[in-house]
C-alpha cells in the first residue's frame, strides 16, 4: 500500500463513496423493514408510512409471480383512473385481506367494478370488488421477507436495535479509518523531513 498524498486522498474518496453508498443503503433498508414492521404487526387503522402498506402473502393463489411468504409494498391509487388490467391489487373483501390481479374492469353506470384472479387461480374470483375495497396497487415485491417476520413477529424491535448497531458499528469504522488516516499522513511526513 502507498502512503503518498495522492494515493492517500484517492483511497479516503474511494472509502467516502463506499460509505455514502451503504449509508443510503442502510437508511432504505431501515425505512422498509419499520414500514413493514408496523404494517404488519398493526393491521387495524393503519394508513401506512407516506400512503404505503406492506403486506405478507399467506396463500400460493399468485404462484409463481408472488410466492407465499413474499412481502408486497402497495400504495393506495389517488384515483379509479390510475387502475389497469393486469394491476396487482390488495384488498378487502369480507374481513379478509387479498391479494389478486385485475383481469377486467367493468362499467356500470358511474361505478366501476374490478374483476380478480389469483395468477394461480383456474377461474376468476366471484364477487367483483369497488374501489373503496382497494388497499393498494402492488409497488415492490420483497422475496421470502415474510417468511422472516413471521418466524420473528414478537422481534421487530430486535431488527430495528439490530440495525441500530450496524449503523454504530459503521460510525465506528469512521473514525478508526480517520484515525488511521491521521497516523499515515503522521508517518509520511515524518518519513519525507526526515529524507531532507
Amino acid at each position: 500500500m502507498r502512503y503518498d498524498k495522492d494515493s492517500i486522498k484517492k483511497r479516503k474518496k474511494r472509502m467516502d463513496n463506499i460509505k455514502k453508498i451503504l449509508y443510503i443503503v442502510l437508511i432504505i433498508l431501515i425505512y422498509n423493514l419499520i414500514l413493514v414492521g408496523i404494517s404488519y404487526i398493526s393491521r387495524q387503522d393503519f394508513n401506512g408510512i407516506f400512503g404505503y402498506k406492506a403486506y405478507n402473502i399467506t396463500t400460493n393463489s399468485m404462484e409463481p409471480n408472488i410466492n407465499q411468504g413474499d412481502i408486497i409494498i402497495i400504495k393506495k391509487p389517488k384515483n379509479e383512473d390510475k387502475l389497469k388490467v393486469g394491476d396487482v391489487i390488495t384488498f378487502e373483501k369480507d374481513g379478509e385481506t387479498i391479494t389478486h390481479r385485475i383481469v377486467e374492469i367493468t362499467d356500470k353506470g358511474k361505478t366501476k367494478r374490478y374483476v380478480t384472479k389469483g395468477d394461480n387461480n383456474n377461474v376468476p374470483d366471484l364477487e367483483k370488488i369497488t374501489f373503496e375495497q382497494i388497499e393498494g396497487v402492488e409497488v415492490i415485491r420483497i422475496p421470502n421477507l415474510g417468511r422472516i417476520i413471521s418466524i420473528m413477529e414478537n422481534q421487530i424491535i430486535l431488527l430495528i436495535i439490530l440495525l441500530l448497531i450496524l449503523i454504530f458499528y459503521l460510525y465506528r469504522l469512521d473514525k478508526k479509518e480517520k484515525s488511521e488516516l491521521r497516523r499515515e499522513k503522521r508517518l509520511n511526513y515524518e518519513a519525507h523531513k526526515n529524507k531532507h
